[in-house]
């Protein structure tokens, strides 16, 4: 399976301990929002960001895949 980007945007600037959660991804402050992103080598790695995501309790604006 060939990596794919993922781009998944939330509400809000993310703090440093939120932002070291996603460790190996990038961060991008955009207005309101922080979009997160980074390659994706399986499914199960989308899944395990998504997780990441919830049990940070953030609110997710869009996931969409990306060009690399």
């Amino acid at each position: 399976m060939p990596d794919r980007r993922y781009e998944v945007r939330v509400t809000g600037l993310l703090s440093q301990r939120a932002r070291d959660a996603f460790a190996g991804m990038d961060d991008a402050d955009v207005t309101a929002e922080t979009v997160i992103s980074g390659l994706v080598h399986q499914d199960e790695q989308l899944h395990e960001l998504l997780a990441m995501v919830q049990s940070l309790g953030l609110h997710v604006v869009s996931v969409q895949q990306v060009a690399p």
